[in-house]
C-alpha cells in the first residue's frame, strides 16, 4: 500500500500528519478494465447544427458557492461540495448537510482559490470523496461512507492522499472515478517555482493522477497500466502531466478521452485532450501557455492544446462535458465549455461556437448527470441545467 502522502520540499511534514512519502509504491494493483460499447459513438456535430439554438440555464439548487456536483448509484440526489466548507444533499429542492468541513479548511476569502474544491463517489464501494486544502494549504483527499439518509458518518473517515503545496494557489481538486474505480485527482503546479514544479517528476504538482484507492483503509495503490507504474521515470501516481491548474476535467465514456481545462498564468486559457488508450502526455507547461513558447528547453513530444484563447476574451477557462444526453438532441457528440467571466462554446466538427446562451455569473466547473444531461456551477447563481429550445 502507498502512503498517502507527496512532498513538495524534501525534510518536511505536514503537522498531524505520516512522514512524506519520497519513493515508489511497494506494490501496484490491476483494476478491472471498464466495459466497452458496441454502439459508436456520436461524433461532433457540424456547428451550424446548435449556432441556432437558444440554450437556457434551469436554477436546479441554489446553493452557496458551489465547486463540484456528484452522484452517487442508487441514489437520486444530487451532492454538492462548497468551498466554504459544507457538503450538501439536495433532493426535490430540500438541501441538507452530508458533512461540514469549514473548521477544517482554509479560511473562505474573496478570490481564494483555497476550500473544498471536488466530491465523487466510488463506483465501487459507495464512498463520498473530497478534495480540499486544510489549515496549513496544503492538499488532502479524503472519503466517507455515508448512512441511509445519505449523511457522512465521521467515524468512518478515511485519510487517502496528503499534497504538500508549495504556494497557496493552483490546487486543482477536480476528483473522477472511472467504471473500473480508478480515482482521478487533478493537481495544479502550487503556485510557486513559475511554473517548474509542473516538470519535476519527483513531484505530484502539474498533474493528473491517477490511483486505486485501498479499500480497506487509508492510502491507495497503483494501476498497473499506469504509464509510469514502476516509479523509474517519473511518480507512478501521474497519468498526464504539464499542467498549471487544471482545475476541470472529464472523461467521455463513449471514447476514453480525456478532455482537461488548464488554468492559463497572464496571456493564454486552453483546452486540452488525452485521447482514449493515450497515457503519461506532457501537456507542456512551464515552457508553453497554450501555443504560445514562454521558455526553451521543451522535450521532444509535448502536446499542444486543441483550443486555446486570450485574456481579451476570457480569463479562468472550465472544461465541461461531451454532451452524450437526450434532451438537446443537436448538441449530441460536442465538448461543452466555458469560461469564468460567463460565455458557453461548444466544439464541433468545424471548431468552436459560442452558444447562444445566458452568461453565468463566475462560473466555477461543470457536472454531467447520470442521464448525460449537462450542470453549470456558478459561485453566485448555485447550479442549473443546460438547457434549449430550438
Amino acid at each position: 500500500m502507498t502512503a498517502p502522502t507527496d512532498t513538495a520540499s524534501a525534510g518536511t511534514t505536514a503537522p498531524g500528519t505520516s512522514p512524506p512519502d519520497t519513493g515508489a509504491p511497494d506494490a501496484t494493483t490491476a483494476p478491472t478494465a471498464p466495459p466497452t460499447t458496441t454502439i459508436p459513438p456520436d461524433p461532433p456535430p457540424p456547428n451550424e447544427q446548435f449556432e441556432d439554438v437558444e440554450f437556457g440555464l434551469e436554477i436546479v439548487a441554489d446553493v452557496d458557492k458551489p465547486t463540484a456536483v456528484a452522484w452517487r448509484d442508487g441514489d437520486p440526489a444530487m451532492y454538492v461540495s462548497t468551498q466554504p466548507g459544507p457538503v450538501l444533499r439536495v433532493l426535490d429542492g430540500e438541501i441538507t448537510t452530508v458533512i461540514d468541513l469549514t473548521a477544517e479548511t482554509f479560511e473562505d476569502l474573496p478570490g481564494s482559490e483555497r476550500g473544498i474544491l471536488g466530491i465523487a463517489f466510488d463506483p465501487l464501494s459507495g464512498r463520498m470523496f473530497i478534495d480540499m486544502t486544510d489549515l496549513d494549504n496544503d492538499t488532502r483527499v479524503i472519503s466517507f461512507e455515508l448512512d441511509d439518509a445519505g449523511a457522512a458518518i465521521p467515524a468512518s473517515r478515511r485519510e487517502v492522499l496528503f499534497i504538500e503545496q508549495p504556494g497557496v494557489g493552483h490546487n486543482g481538486g477536480r476528483l473522477l472515478f472511472d467504471a473500473a474505480g480508478n480515482l482521478y485527482i487533478g493537481s495544479g503546479d502550487g503556485g510557486a517555482s513559475n511554473g517548474r514544479d509542473a516538470q519535476d517528476t519527483t513531484k505530484l504538482l502539474g498533474a493528473i493522477l491517477r490511483i486505486i484507492p485501498d479499500p480497506d483503509g487509508d492510502g491507495y495503490t497503483i494501476p498497473d497500466d499506469n504509464p509510469f507504474a514502476d516509479g523509474v521515470a517519473d511518480r507512478p501516481e501521474i497519468w498526464a502531466r504539464g499542467f498549471r491548474n487544471p482545475w476541470t476535467f472529464s472523461i467521455d465514456d463513449d471514447t476514453g478521452d480525456l478532455w482537461v481545462g488548464d488554468v492559463g498564468n497572464s496571456e493564454f486559457e486552453e483546452i486540452s485532450v488525452m485521447r482514449g488508450g493515450e497515457r503519461g502526455l506532457n501537456f507542456g507547461w512551464y515552457w508553453f501557455e497554450g501555443n504560445n513558447q514562454r521558455h526553451s528547453g521543451a522535450p521532444d513530444g509535448v502536446v499542444p492544446p486543441v483550443y486555446d484563447y486570450p485574456h481579451s476574451v476570457g480569463v479562468a477557462v472550465m472544461a465541461g462535458h461531451v454532451y452524450r444526453g437526450d434532451a438537446i438532441a443537436e448538441l449530441r457528440g460536442a465538448f461543452v465549455f466555458g469560461d469564468l467571466t460567463g460565455p458557453i462554446w461548444a466544439i464541433g466538427e468545424q471548431g468552436v461556437s459560442r452558444l447562444d446562451a445566458p452568461a453565468v455569473h463566475t462560473m466555477t466547473g461543470w457536472a454531467e448527470g447520470p442521464d448525460g444531461e449537462l450542470y453549470v456551477l456558478s459561485l453566485r447563481d448555485g447550479v442549473a441545467r443546460l438547457t434549449a429550445e430550438s
